[in-house]
């Protein structure tokens, strides 16, 4: 099973955001013992600004005509069942490289198959302060846009710690792999093989306006 980690820092240099992601692995992993990792860090990769010109979206053409990587992150994440997601939150929003790479997709908005697209995901979104939350719903326009699902999220800020990756952060990141790995084992391990939770269902609850309900508030 293929599994793209999609790593959106902007430092060139290992950075919070790869170390968050690389923990996100790690509990997926636990859970899907035959995972392939694909990992792909955007800002390692020569990804120009899209044009606008949408040629892209002419049949006669079907691809988008600038001269740069973004072609070669497509092929990188081919056959890929789900996705590992982690970004910093620079200026309230997504990052502007993967913003760049969003818009780029747009070369396959007639496609029949979508990159980066009918995927299961989970998603670790950092800041130094907050707008975390904000920043992550900003990107389920365009998890909708390719008919992703999206399982699991961690927002965490780094506030007055001084290395957010000494804190529970990483416990959060592990979770969200999880939860990922463990949907993923759902969706093809059959029913018979699965372990029912029993089903725990609350007392019958006295209607408003019952006689015993008005004597129990008095």
């Amino acid at each position: 099973m293929k599994i793209i980690a999609l790593s959106c820092t902007q430092k060139r240099l290992p950075s919070v955001t790869d170390a968050l992601l690389e923990a996100a692995i790690s509990g997926l992993v636990k859970e899907v013992g035959d995972a392939e990792i694909q990992r792909i860090r955007l800002i390692d990769h020569r990804i120009a600004m899209c044009e606008a010109e949408d040629t892209c979206l002419d049949p006669a053409v079907g691809r988008c005509t600038l001269d740069d990587d973004f072609e070669r992150v497509v092929d990188m994440a081919e056959g890929a069942q789900a996705m590992l997601l982690a970004m910093p939150v620079y200026g309230g929003n997504v990052p502007s490289v993967l913003k760049i790479f969003q818009e780029r997709l747009k070369s396959f908005m007639n496609a029949t198959h979508r990159p980066f697209g009918n995927l299961q995901v989970g998603t670790i979104v950092h800041s130094r302060t907050m707008l975390t939350e904000p920043a992550l719903g900003a990107l389920f326009p365009w998890y909708l846009r390719l008919k992703n699902r999206n399982v699991a999220s961690a927002c965490v800020s780094q506030n007055d710690h001084e290395d957010l990756t000494r804190t529970a952060a990483i416990d959060l990141s592990a979770a969200v792999g999880r939860q990922l790995g463990m949907t993923l084992d759902l969706s093809r391990s059959p029913a018979e093989q699965r372990t029912l939770l029993p089903l725990v269902q609350s007392p019958p609850r006295p209607r408003c306006g019952d006689q015993a309900a008005s004597i129990a508030g008095a």
